[in-house]
């Protein structure tokens, strides 16, 4: 028999709360969005009621295609501006917001629990809310992602978030730490997925090649895809046959379809994001799925692939990784350094793929299986997430402070925002007061970068061209200045390199090599940790 807390107890007799999560990328296929769909279509399935809030999509982007259950209130926001664009005006945002709760409140007669994701101004959205009718909303703050500006966005909106939720153990601890007050108030529940009664073994790899699957955005900055390509060249070097299939779209789709069209033909394909039953099929048929992500929250793709039998070969990231990978039981985890190229971590993912084969993959099938299916259940992370919702809604209302701004983002960078401190102009101000006549490029084309437009305009030093770990950003400008790659900034000329960023400040020194070999200077505005 599982025991009832009286919380829960009561909260059972008058009917459970409701959950509004809100998707600032709209129905963007991702992790975060399989999750909230998946959670809400679980939730109303077992009475409770829920809401999606969605924005427009990310351009460029597919919109992920799952259905959605009939009781799930949906609110599309199509008619308003993109969020990140928004500068931290909230007012067209706001109503919409505020209805979508006024709706739930009026059916439960209890407070809803709001749950903004990904952007600080989604929480931004949340403490307007809070200030206005405190008594008719709660705020559960997810931490889905070990970056820092996660961590910095749920540190700065902590007087509104009535419980902080990692979903893995190890992002909860970082969230204990950053908000040391308030680590009773912080939950670790990780993602659930649907895990079949049985999954067919894989034929034996006798007299046929090893098939290995990557789904998720086709990008290079986190996701690294172009290293799964060197990879399998590198496979394909040391005699192991294999086919590899990379499944999804994104800003670096062209530049992997180029290199793509030079591997060996038959080797690798790329197929469009399909639905997700299309992409649990495909999981089904192939023997291991592979990650090169720098980063990582607890992946729901490597939860799918498992809970398939797809033995992983993944990057050891701190978030998660070994919460869902002993090595050599059901998988196999790759170190790399911060800054290494692609062929070298591609090389290292063949080597995984190698010592996993070695050991033998139907056993290893088997255990995927069986950790997903006693970890990892979609039933189970919907009862964590319900006895959650029903504990913060009996939570006592918690009000913005009213000498705080409420937004995150500001147009005005000397008031200082989320994404640069009071003291951020003042900072970069100096730094190019000291590079008086010297080239300099501006790694860095982010919020920080934007919101100091005006310091950067009026410039001492000489600023010949913006650089940015990001190749969808490349051979684009910023205000006229050329956004190039930071293994070409020797190229413009530059001999100094200035990082324009406060919270991902560190992540960036650790690859400063890439500039440091081209015999360039680099140059920070914050102190170590700073992020």
């Amino acid at each position: 028999m599982v025991a009832t807390s009286p919380s829960s107890t009561k909260a059972s007799a008058r009917g459970p709360a409701a959950i509004a999560i809100a998707l600032p990328r709209g129905f963007t296929t991702s992790g975060v969005t399989t999750w909230a769909l998946r959670l809400v279509n679980t939730l109303a399935a077992h009475g409770r009621p829920a809401a999606l809030i969605a924005h427009a999509e990310t351009s460029g982007h597919a919109r992920l295609s799952l259905p959605i259950h009939p009781r799930v209130l949906v609110r599309e926001l199509r008619s308003v501006p993109d969020l990140d664009a928004a500068q931290g005006d909230l007012s067209p945002f706001i109503p919409h917001y505020r209805e979508v709760v006024r709706e739930l409140s009026i059916e439960t007669a209890r407070p809803v629990v709001l749950s903004p994701n990904l952007l600080g101004d989604c929480y931004a959205i949340a403490a307007a809310l809070c200030t206005a009718d405190a008594e008719s909303v709660r705020v559960v703050g997810y931490k889905h992602l070990l970056n820092p500006y996660d961590t910095r966005v749920l540190a700065a909106y902590e007087p509104i978030i009535a419980r902080f939720v990692g979903v893995s153990d190890h992002i909860a601890g970082v969230l204990r730490g950053a908000v040391p007050a308030r680590t009773a108030d912080v939950r670790s529940i990780p993602y659930g997925v649907e895990v079949p009664a049985s999954v067919a073994p894989r034929p034996s790899l006798a007299g046929r090649p090893v098939t290995m699957i990557y789904h998720g955005r086709i990008e290079q900055n986190i996701k690294r895809v172009l290293a799964l390509v060197e990879m399998s060249d590198e496979l394909g070097r040391r005699g192991v046959p294999h086919r590899l299939t990379l499944v999804g779209d994104g800003p670096s789709t062209r530049e992997v379809d180029a290199r793509i069209a030079r591997a060996e033909p038959g080797r690798i394909r790329r197929l469009e994001a399909i639905a997700p039953d299309g992409v649990l099929r495909l999981l089904e048929e192939h023997d291991m799925t592979v990650l090169a992500s720098r980063a990582e929250g607890l992946s729901v793709a490597i939860l799918e692939a498992m809970s398939r039998g797809c033995v992983p070969v993944i990057t050891r990231t701190e978030s998660g990784a070994t919460q869902l990978i002993s090595p050599g039981e059901n998988g196999e985890l790759v170190d790399l350094a911060p800054d290494a190229t692609d062929a070298a971590l591609g090389t290292l993912m063949a080597d995984g793929v190698q010592r996993a084969l070695a050991r033998g993959l139907q056993a290893q099938s088997r255990a995927c299986v069986e950790r997903a299916r006693g970890r990892f259940g979609l039933e189970s992370h919907a009862r964590q997430t319900a006895l959650l919702i029903d504990e913060i809604a009996d939570s006592p209302a918690r009000s913005w402070p009213a000498s705080r701004p409420v937004a995150f983002t500001s147009s005005a960078a000397s008031a200082g925002s989320g994404a640069v401190p009071p003291d951020g102009a003042s900072r970069l101000r100096e730094t190019l007061q000291r590079l008086t006549g010297k080239v300099v490029a501006i790694h860095g084309t982010g919020r920080h970068t934007i919101e100091l437009a005006g310091v950067l305009a009026e410039s001492p030093a000489r600023i010949v061209a913006f650089t940015d770990d990001d190749p969808a950003r490349h051979g684009k400008s910023l205000w006229n200045w050329p956004i190039v790659a930071p293994a070409d900034a020797a190229r413009t000329g530059a001999g100094d390199v200035v990082i324009s960023s406060w919270i991902n400040q560190d992540a960036i020194v650790a690859r400063a090599g890439v500039y440091e070999r081209q015999g360039l200077r680099v140059h920070t505005l914050y102190g170590t940790g700073a992020g």
